[in-house]
C-alpha cells in the first residue's frame, strides 16, 4: 500500500502534464510508476462517468443527445484510435461537438489490443498513433491526461511505463455500469458512492441504463464530473495535510507535508 508521500511522488508527472501538455517524463531509460486512479475523494459528492471503445455511431448519437437534456453531467470517453477516425468520417465533427460540451477524452488504445503481449516500444508506438488520430480529428493538440488499459489490464509493465513515459494517469474504475439496468442501478448507484468512476462501454445496455442514471443523479442532487475535476480534487486533497496554509505557494510545488 502506498503512504501518503509515496502518492505524492507518484503525482508528480500528472501535475507537471497538467501544466505542461507536452510534458514528457525524462527517465526514458528506467520510468518511474505512473499516478494510478481507480476512485476519487469520498469527501465529495459527485461521481465520474466514463464510456470506453466508442464501437457504435447511433449509440454514441444517443449520448450526445442524451447529454443535450442533461448540460450539467459531464463525462469522459475512452475511444480507440479506429473509432476516433471512423466516427469522425461518419459523423464529421462529432469528437469537438463532445469536446466543446466540457466532456472530456482519453486514451484506450488504438486497435484495442491488451497492453501485456505488447513490448513498451509497442505501446508507445500505439498512444502516439492514438494521439495522431486525435489530433486529426479535433483540428488541434487536446490535453490527454487519462489512460485506461484494454482489459483492464493495470499491471502490465509495458502499459505502466508508457503512462510514466507520457505523464499520463493509468485509470481504473469502482463501479460498474454495464449489464441490465436494473442490476446496475442496484448494484452500483444504489447508494451512489462518493467519488466512484463509473465503466460504461457504448454499447446498447450501457446507454439505456444511462437513460436510467441521468436523471437518477439530478434527482439525487449528484453531478457527474469529467475525470480531471474528480482527480485534480483529489491531488488537492492528498497535497493539503491538516493545519497546512493552502493560499501558500505554488499548487505545484506546494506540498504541505513536512
Amino acid at each position: 500500500m502506498f503512504s501518503r508521500r509515496d502518492f505524492l511522488k507518484l503525482s508528480g508527472a500528472a501535475l507537471l502534464a497538467a501544466a505542461f501538455p507536452n510534458f514528457e517524463s525524462a527517465q526514458a531509460e528506467g520510468p518511474s510508476a505512473p499516478p494510478t486512479i481507480w476512485q476519487g475523494s469520498k469527501r465529495h459528492r459527485y461521481v465520474a462517468l466514463t464510456y470506453d471503445d466508442c464501437n457504435w455511431l447511433y449509440l454514441m448519437q444517443d449520448l450526445e443527445k442524451l447529454l443535450a437534456e442533461y448540460p450539467d453531467i459531464r463525462i469522459t470517453l475512452f475511444p480507440t484510435g479506429e473509432n476516433l477516425l471512423s466516427k469522425e468520417s461518419q459523423d464529421h465533427g462529432i469528437w469537438n461537438r463532445f469536446y466543446d460540451q466540457g466532456h472530456e477524452i482519453g486514451y484506450h488504445s488504438y486497435y484495442h489490443v491488451d497492453p501485456g503481449v505488447m513490448s513498451l516500444d509497442e505501446v508507445v508506438n500505439d498512444f502516439d498513433m492514438w494521439n495522431e488520430a486525435l489530433v486529426k480529428v479535433m483540428g488541434f493538440q487536446p490535453k490527454v491526461r487519462f489512460a485506461r488499459p484494454v482489459g483492464g489490464n493495470y499491471v502490465s509493465r509495458s502499459f505502466i511505463d508508457m503512462c510514466a513515459l507520457r505523464g499520463l494517469v493509468l485509470t481504473m474504475w469502482s463501479g460498474a455500469g454495464g449489464g441490465e439496468t436494473a442490476g446496475v442501478m442496484n448494484n452500483t448507484f444504489n447508494p451512489i458512492r462518493n467519488g466512484d468512476i463509473v465503466l460504461f462501454h457504448i454499447r446498447r445496455n450501457d446507454i439505456e441504463t444511462t437513460r436510467a442514471v441521468f436523471p437518477y443523479l439530478k434527482e439525487q442532487g449528484v453531478p457527474s464530473v469529467t475525470l480531471s475535476k474528480l482527480y485534480d480534487d483529489l491531488l488537492i486533497e492528498q497535497n493539503q495535510s491538516e493545519g497546512c496554509d493552502v493560499g501558500a505557494g505554488s499548487p505545484l510545488t506546494r506540498t504541505c507535508i513536512e
